[in-house]
């Protein structure tokens, strides 16, 4: 093995794994968002509410799956990190997306609750 070869190779397991890294730090994150929107302090008030919280825990359940599938398929030591760097990537922004939408929903819920003086 050439140098090339080797310095590619190490680089390209030290993406793997910094990869892999970032989605267990998603998985966790996804665990306290879904703690979050199961406080009694964020019921949904209204219908659309409702809707929104609703489509928000699909969309966790969603990233959640395909996030356990990315982490199993990159810790397989006979693919490359190329197969599913894009997948990881849309992943990644995804679930910065769910993020922000669960964080408006927090907020929205926290608007509408009356200060109680």
């Amino acid at each position: 093995m050439t140098t090339t070869q080797l310095h590619s190779s190490t680089l390209e397991e030290t993406d793997k794994n910094a990869i892999v890294v970032r989605l267990q730090r998603n998985q966790k994150d996804l665990v306290q968002m879904r703690t979050k929107l199961n406080s009694y302090r964020f019921e949904p008030k209204t219908y659309s509410l409702y809707e929104r919280i609703e489509s928000l825990r699909s969309k966790m359940d969603s990233l959640s799956h395909s996030n356990s599938e990315i982490i199993s398929s990159l810790k397989d030591t006979r693919k490359t990190v190329h197969t599913h760097l894009e997948r990881a990537k849309r992943h990644l922004n995804e679930f910065r997306r769910l993020n922000d939408g669960v964080e408006e929903y927090l907020n929205i819920c926290t608007a509408r609750q009356s200060p109680t003086m």
